[in-house]
């Protein structure tokens, strides 16, 4: 999400629901296979990275240069008709994708943690280290940054933009891909829950400082962990609430996010 926004100065607002859709796909490959659902993944990073392309280029482009606001709210209409999709091929009841791996424990300084907890975050890992050398090493990388820093220098430098743009978000979704499978033996999904998932990405990426990929995988650390402890020690759902009082407080004192630490005193 950070990467659409950082390339396309677009904020994907139907992200969550595009994650929620792969877990749901997810659910669909294993009730007709007898594969481990981790396997999946092979199939949907290239299909959701071809959902990104696609939006890219039927929804995005044709609006990029208008006002921003237009952007949003046709993203959040695509979020909603996403769900409403999901709720008309799959219904609104509970479900959950089996997986094998789930009664396998890992125990970790006290704590037992699922094989499929630690196989989702070595993948995000492993996904997040390719995509970060990609940039760093690459010449798409070197394109892309270049994007990144001074959109009209690249296009004087003859760099197709609309090009690396659609590029970037068939990165950006095609990614979703990667943690779906393992997320779907986690979760229990209903066609809801993908705004939710969007406004928690959304507030990593202001904590993070908008644009800031190595921000960003900080703070989604620290959200992730600041959630986990208030839901741990604080009664009722007041856990919940921390990752949001993280984002006040981070809007107060540094409004750049954890990129702006790197800057300022």
């Amino acid at each position: 999400m950070t990467l659409i926004y950082r390339i396309s100065g677009t904020t994907n607002f139907a992200h969550g629901s595009l994650f929620v859709l792969a877990m749901y796909l997810t659910y669909a490959l294993s009730r007709l296979t007898d594969i481990n659902p981790l396997l999946f993944a092979l199939v949907l990073v290239p299909l959701m990275a071809c959902v990104g392309w696609a939006l890219y280029w039927a929804l995005i482009h044709p609006i990029r240069t208008r006002h921003h606001l237009l952007a949003v709210q046709l993203l959040l209409g695509l979020s909603f008709v996403i769900e409403a999709g999901m709720l008309i091929g799959f219904g609104g009841d509970l479900q959950s994708v089996e997986n094998p791996l789930n009664s396998q424990f890992v125990h970790i300084l006290g704590t037992g943690f699922t094989r499929t907890t630690i196989a989702g975050s070595a993948v995000s890992l492993a996904g997040l280290g390719a995509l970060a050398i990609a940039l760093q090493r690459s010449d798409f990388g070197r394109y892309v940054r270049a994007v990144a820093n001074d959109n009209l220098a690249a296009r004087l430098a003859g760099l197709s933009v609309e090009r690396l743009e659609g590029l970037t978000w068939a990165i950006g979704i095609g990614m979703l891909g990667i943690i779906a499978p393992p997320m779907s033996s986690i979760v229990t999904l209903t066609p809801d829950i993908g705004l939710q998932y969007t406004v928690l990405s959304l507030v990593i990426m202001i904590v993070g400082g908008m644009g800031s990929l190595v921000g960003t995988m900080i703070a989604g650390l620290v959200v992730g962990v600041a959630q986990a402890l208030g839901l741990l020690f604080l009664p009722g759902s007041f856990g919940a609430l921390l990752p949001y009082a993280l984002l006040v407080g981070v809007l107060m004192l540094r409004p750049g996010g954890f990129a702006a630490m790197r800057f300022r005193p």
